[in-house]
């Protein structure tokens, strides 16, 4: 089975030139607009290196840089920042390659290659051995390592929400409506609010990131 490449870049055009010419070049590909589009199709699909562009909508480039370096998964940037120090932080960071645009696909797909055959894959299965899980009877959210986070009233209607379909975007009107109505700038900024605070708690009592992501002008996410 030929390696899977997730190409995590916000222009289509670009997008979806480097998806044609690396499935052209034996790989298969797929492509995400956002660190957060990434997360989702990440529960249905395969990545066996991410080639990611810093300057992405909502969450950073160099935050999931971050992300899947501590998850061991290869990662190769491409990006217009061609300064020194950049390139330094990134590679620091545990980016395995750094290429600039406009880059030649040719070298790009010659990095990529270099990389898988170097690089040492997890089995599946142990990256995602146990989840999270909400036990509404006792108000609390169940982390990866047992760790409970107690949870108010409020955070519970938030996570009901969003745990009920994972994976799936849950739209501001949606969040909004589950609220009662109402101005929806002054609702949803009270729910980003509440979730500010519960990523918060959740980090402090588990030492665990609240899987849950926002996508960019469009609402949230629970990404098990």
């Amino acid at each position: 089975m030929p390696h899977t490449i997730a190409v995590v870049e916000d222009d289509e055009d670009l997008r979806g030139n480097v998806c044609s010419f690396l499935e052209r070049s034996g790989f298969g590909s797929w492509g995400a607009e956002s660190a957060e589009d990434f997360y989702v199709q990440l529960l249905h699909r395969r990545a066996d290196l991410v080639l990611v562009d810093l300057g992405l909508p909502g969450e950073s480039g160099q935050s999931l840089v971050d992300r899947l370096t501590r998850q061991h998964v290869p990662v190769v940037v491409l990006t217009a920042r061609g300064d020194l120090p950049s390139r330094i932080e990134l590679l620091d960071a545990g980016a395995l390659q750094y290429f600039v645009k406009p880059a030649d696909l040719h070298e790009l797909v010659a990095g990529i290659r270099s990389q898988l055959r170097r690089a040492v894959f997890l089995p599946r299965a142990e990256a995602t051995m146990v989840s999270w899980s909400l036990d509404q009877a006792q108000a609390v959210l169940v982390a990866p390592n047992q760790r409970n986070v107690k949870l108010t009233s409020r955070e519970m209607e938030l996570l009901v929400h969003l745990i009920e379909v994972p994976g799936t975007l849950v739209s501001k009107q949606a969040l909004i409506d589950a609220m009662g109505g109402g101005d929806p700038e002054d609702l949803f900024h009270r729910v980003e609010s509440r979730l500010t605070r519960l990523r918060r708690k959740t980090l402090q009592t588990t030492g665990l990131t609240l899987p849950v992501r926002s996508v960019f002008g469009r609402g949230l996410v629970f990404v098990p």
